[in-house]
């Protein structure tokens, strides 16, 4: 019995097959030779996309992170600096109060989204340098930069509860793509062994 197809090509080929068959009209098994297609399974594609998946290198998932995360900073950092900008927030609301506050502006009067901008771009640069080279200290940079926008994230989030009383869907959108880099580059710093230290513990 043939195996079933579980790649995008497989299912090509076994398609391109069953059309030959109708052409020509022999099948598989004297039947109808759409009878091996529609005995694909859907588990078994769902692991075959599954397994796809886990073998994106976690540099690239990072990378599009930071790219989510630039652009959300961006577009607050572009309304925030332009005369009359006004950030929108649709009817939830919130976004003006937190942009004209203080709490938004805490060093040298520049909005934190500019921050949010710098942080993102270094973040991309460094996921990418680390998805093509594997080097295990610029992991560390980048789990290091990400936990230290964590920490700041969650300060900015204390004061838009209990200071602004206000909150700013897209300083949440920013800070839920700040944690997901941050727990992914932690998951990743956890799983890696220290090349130094395993070089350490050979003999010499």
């Amino acid at each position: 019995m043939p195996g079933i197809p579980v790649t995008r090509r497989e299912l090509a080929e076994e398609m391109a097959r069953a059309m030959a068959d109708t052409q020509t009209g022999t099948g598989a098994s004297g039947g109808s030779p759409w009878n091996r297609i529609r005995h694909i399974h859907p588990g078994q594609v769902l692991r075959s996309l599954w397994s796809r998946i886990r073998h994106i290198h976690p540099g690239l998932v990072l990378a599009t992170l930071d790219l989510i995360g630039l652009a959300i900073a961006s577009y607050l950092s572009y309304e925030e600096l332009i005369p009359g900008g006004e950030v929108q927030c649709g009817p939830i609301g919130g976004c003006q109060a937190v942009a004209h506050s203080a709490y938004s502006r805490p060093f040298a009067g520049i909005p934190v989204a500019v921050y949010g901008v710098f942080l993102s771009i270094t973040l991309f640069c460094l996921a990418i340098y680390w998805w093509r080279t594997n080097d295990y200290k610029i992991l560390l940079a980048h789990y290091g930069l990400s936990l230290v926008g964590v920490l700041f994230e969650g300060w900015f989030q204390f004061a838009q509860i209990f200071l602004i009383h206000a909150v700013c869907i897209w300083c949440e959108s920013y800070g839920i793509s700040l944690i997901l880099r941050f727990v992914i580059a932690l998951w990743v710093f956890l799983r890696t062994p220290n090349p130094n230290a395993a070089q350490a513990e050979e003999p010499t």
